[in-house]
């Protein structure tokens, strides 16, 4: 996977800006009943775009430097943090204002992103190492703590319901690595498909999703045994998983659709045609939607879970990623 570069062209010749080719998933995280918003990062357009689900359309614009890339929401769901690949930073945003009121320098490459859904501590991959840097609230703001060491280019990250461990997807190394979030070390190693990239959990934790970017599956693992214990094939270059229901969803970038596959069966259910570059998904709380970033045509699609089509468009600002935890 190739970083993306000022001057790098997308499919249909949409000018690609911003540091990486592609980015990851984290874990979509339980919110309200039903989610009412979504905070799209919107990378050329520099901003977070709020999207009103329900009238389907942009209510509001946040400006964000420094092509932002990953996001991600704190338990109570009113802070997003937001990387900044280009500023080498995370940006706090207040969602009931909405707007930025603090930035946090985190050197490198920070791409993924996580929240630690007991403690709050944030969880930022260094997509250009081998680290994961852990940002802990205290009453001044956010404050770097320590580094976790994992594997190469570290991508998409996901917390256990219960607080105690990081899943980490990396990359160049094919493998996902297991953090003790107790001692901030690395645990165990599952080796994947070719080169993982977004990484999502199951409700209670047991069971993590990775999309492998080059060898067009998902990889299966059973979290408490460290291991894996399945693939499902998938359409071109997999980028996130999303979970609904009884099946997953896997966005397939250069396929222009979302592959459907069955929890129990690990078996493809359906493709579903969405529009150019597919990136970020996720689902809403109650499992009858998902919302899935289309970088290269500047949309959400909306995809009814249970007959797997798509059901509506909204217009968003140019590069959307929608990369992590952007429903509440």
């Amino acid at each position: 996977m190739r970083p993306r570069l000022c001057g790098m062209t997308s499919r249909k010749g949409r000018p690609k800006a911003g540091p990486f080719f592609l980015a990851a998933l984290l874990l979509v995280s339980a919110g309200p009943s039903l989610a009412q918003e979504a905070y799209v990062t919107a990378q050329l357009a520099n901003e977070v775009a709020v999207v009103d689900l329900g009238a389907g359309k942009v209510i509001a614009h946040i400006p964000v430097d420094g092509a932002p890339a990953g996001i991600a929401l704190s338990p109570d769901r009113r802070t997003a943090y937001v990387t900044r690949p280009e500023g080498q930073s995370v940006a706090v945003l207040d969602l009931d204002k909405p707007a930025v009121t603090a930035s946090i320098a985190v050197h490198g490459g920070p791409l993924g992103i996580a929240v630690n859904p007991k403690t709050g501590v944030v969880y930022v991959a260094d997509w250009y190492a081998t680290r994961v840097v852990v940002l802990t609230p205290s009453p001044e703001g956010l404050k770097q703590t320590a580094e976790i060491a994992v594997g190469k280019s570290p991508s998409g990250l996901a917390v256990t319901p219960d607080g105690s461990t990081l899943l980490v997807a990396n990359r160049e190394a094919d493998s996902v690595s297991v953090v003790d979030l107790a001692t901030a070390k690395e645990t165990h190693v599952v080796a994947v498909g070719r080169h993982p990239f977004g990484l999502t959990l199951s409700a209670d934790g047991s069971r993590a999703y990775t999309a492998n970017v080059t060898s067009n599956d998902v990889s299966v693992i059973d979290v408490p045994g460290h291991r894996e214990i399945g693939r499902v094939p998938t359409g071109d270059r997999p980028y996130v998983v999303a979970l609904a229901g009884a099946r997953g969803f896997v966005t397939d970038q250069y396929s222009n659709s979302v592959t459907a596959f069955g929890l129990d069966d690990l078996k493809p259910a359906g493709s579903i045609d969405v529009e150019d570059h597919p990136e970020g998904i996720a689902a809403s709380r109650d499992g009858k939607r998902l919302y899935v970033a289309n970088w290269g045509d500047n949309t959400l699609s909306v995809i009814d879970a249970a007959t797997l089509k798509v059901t509506g468009k909204i217009a968003v600002p140019d590069g959307p990623r929608a990369f992590g935890d952007f429903l509440r």
